[in-house]
């Protein structure tokens, strides 16, 4: 759901769109990071207090490239999925802390 990015980008923490929304903030909480017994009814509280449709919360604003990087590591057995991420966490490091490289 993008909850969060809407939430975010409206300069809102989760205890301003709880108020506004008329749920409590652990509802919220609770949302974006991945409940799913959410109801229709919050969902469209939730909408209304960010001024979008319903809809708006459950589009995917990934790029196709990002969409394709998580299909494809999703294919990958568990251990490949790990060597991923390890690389993923050293190209992200910044230069000063990355592998050193031969002289």
């Amino acid at each position: 759901m993008n909850i969060e990015r809407l939430r975010i980008a409206r300069g809102l923490n989760q205890d301003d769109l709880a108020e506004m929304a008329d749920v409590k903030q652990s509802t919220i909480s609770k949302i974006e990071n991945g409940f799913d017994g959410v109801t229709l009814r919050v969902l469209k509280r939730i909408a209304i207090a960010l001024e979008v449709e319903v809809r708006d919360l459950f589009d995917d604003d990934r790029t196709a490239a990002e969409q394709s990087l998580i299909a494809a590591f999703r294919n990958l057995s568990p251990a490949r999925q790990q060597g991923w991420l390890d690389l993923a966490e050293t190209l992200t490091l910044p230069d000063s802390q990355g592998p050193k490289e031969s002289e």
